[in-house]
């Protein structure tokens, strides 16, 4: 859990439970007791150091459904208004992969592309996650090379959001793989991805 903390360095407080077990191990009920648990320990700790955060209510379900693909106009989740019907068919993007929404501070969305085997991937990171992946980004520049990022401020715990569209197999000239996506249609289906994952985390991207 991500808890709005202005005494705290970064303006945020985390608290993170982990259980010694693979999560799919663990039934229904104990994963909301790991959740309950960690809301309550995140109530402890944001009345210890005045943290003026919401927490919310006491969890009485966890949603666990996985990834699901579907046809990208029927996306409810992750891909939902991650490309509008002029770039749905201008671009050939067939099909979506896409995760349940909530308030994880990472997302993905995986769209598929008409050649066999090639698709893109929209990811956005918020907080500590956020301040993860542009680190690791910086560090290994050679890994996100063809990579279209783009950052926005939000407020309290969120920080900066990341956003980032990538497309895979990776264009590389070397090996004759070239990109089937134009760097304006790159840049206008990560600007709607961020501008629907950003609404759903109350960090408004314009």
């Amino acid at each position: 859990m991500l808890v709005d903390c202005a005494p705290l360095p970064g303006k945020g407080l985390l608290v993170l439970a982990e259980a010694r077990e693979d999560i799919e191990e663990l039934s229904d009920e104990q994963v909301l007791q790991v959740a309950r648990f960690t809301t309550e320990s995140a109530r402890r700790a944001a009345e210890r150091f005045g943290c003026e955060g919401p927490l919310g209510q006491r969890p009485s379900t966890v949603d666990r459904a996985g990834w699901r693909t579907l046809p990208l106009a029927r996306a409810e989740g992750t891909c939902r208004d991650a490309a509008d019907s002029r770039d749905t068919s201008r671009l050939g993007l067939t099909t979506a992969s896409e995760m349940p929404v909530g308030g994880a501070l990472t997302e993905e969305c995986s769209l598929n592309l008409p050649t066999k085997g090639h698709h893109v991937r929209l990811s956005a990171y918020y907080g500590p996650s956020s301040q993860q992946e542009i680190y690791l980004d910086n560090r290994y520049p050679g890994s996100v090379k063809g990579t279209v990022t783009r950052s926005h401020s939000c407020k309290g715990a969120l920080g900066k959001a990341y956003f980032k569209f990538e497309e895979f197999p990776r264009p590389d000239a070397e090996k004759g793989v070239r990109s089937s996506i134009r760097s304006e249609d790159a840049q206008r289906l990560l600007t709607s991805f961020a501008t629907a994952s950003g609404s759903r985390h109350g960090c408004p991207v314009t």
